[in-house]
């Protein structure tokens, strides 16, 4: 039997918003939560004949953001990035008071002609440098020594775009801030290799975990070394929080706004201990429109507000 659990929000967009789209969603290591808006109309996607539609990296027209961020419901970042190049799709901090927006596509030509897709600002919105961090990037989280943790969704492991060798065909790379590879995930143990890393959660500048397909094991990293592997009894989630031996995820594939709470035990054994549904301050049951793990937190965003829920209250 489901648990119906109401939630405040902890932050609301709209109270800040008044236009522009919704293009990135993230939640820093500085717990502030992170959001990018399109001043101008989007140009993100183009259609081929036969209505076939693929992404752009670049619009036609550069683009203007509006970068926000909250801690709780206190707006403290609030600054205008103009004539950006690229389609931006996600973003977070970086420890030198610079932010870090990322395209999650780029295109291969040569070993000396490619779209660098990092995009590094300073916090009064002055370009600063930009970097490559691989094309098919699902999701970027930082931490609070400047590495960058980026995986990858399924053509980012086996290649588009031009990329015959890719740089993400291990599923997850994590970057020092100036844009070297630092890290490439190695499966041990009877762990399948990455086809495609379903979520991310950067705990600290230590552990991180991980989430991918097609078996869908949960994996502990610290100090980027498997730590502890549990075969988890949910497919195709797409956020999760940890906190000390219990998990929260979100629903997979059949029912994407039920959460579930699982014990994880220490023999990689998993055992489900409730299942729930979020409801607001009127009793309706959340839709998430993105879902961001952060640790012992799942952030969600829904029709202009900000939820956290923790791992400990449920």
């Amino acid at each position: 039997m489901q648990k119906m659990l109401p939630l405040s929000p902890i932050a609301e967009l709209n109270s800040v918003v008044t236009d522009g789209n919704i293009v990135a969603f993230n939640v820093g290591f500085d717990e502030m939560v992170y959001v990018v808006l399109a001043v101008q109309p989007l140009d993100y996607r183009t259609e081929q004949p036969g209505w076939a539609s693929f992404a752009k990296t670049t619009p036609d027209t550069p683009q203007s953001y509006r970068i926000i961020a909250f801690q709780e419901d206190r707006l403290t970042l609030d600054i205008d990035i103009a004539e950006e190049q690229f389609n931006i799709h996600d973003i977070q901090p970086l420890p030198a008071k610079e932010i870090l927006l990322v395209c999650a596509r780029c295109h291969y030509k040569s070993p000396n002609d490619f779209e660098r897709n990092g995009r590094i600002y300073s916090l009064g919105g002055k370009f600063s440098r930009e970097i490559l961090l691989g094309d098919g990037i699902q999701s970027v989280q930082t931490t609070s020594n400047g590495t960058i943790w980026t995986s990858f969704f399924d053509e980012g492991v086996f290649g588009n775009f031009g990329w015959d060798e890719p740089i993400g065909s291990s599923g997850l790379v994590a970057w020092d801030s100036t844009g070297n590879k630092i890290y490439d995930f190695q499966p041990t143990d009877g762990l399948d290799s990455i086809c495609d890393c379903y979520a991310l959660n950067v705990e600290s500048d230590t552990d991180v975990w991980l989430y991918y397909y097609t078996e869908f094991p949960l994996v502990h990293l610290h100090h980027k070394k498997i730590q502890s592997v549990w075969n988890m009894p949910i497919s195709g989630s797409d956020g999760f929080a940890v906190s000390g031996s219990r998990a929260l995820f979100r629903g997979g594939y059949d029912d994407r706004d039920t959460y579930h709470l699982f014990s994880l035990n220490n023999n990689g054994k998993v055992k489900l201990l409730k299942q729930l549904k979020f409801t607001d301050e009127a009793g309706q049951t959340i839709i998430a429109e993105s879902v961001v793990g952060r640790g012992g937190s799942l952030y969600i965003l829904s029709n202009g507000l900000v939820y956290r829920v923790f791992v400990w209250a449920v």
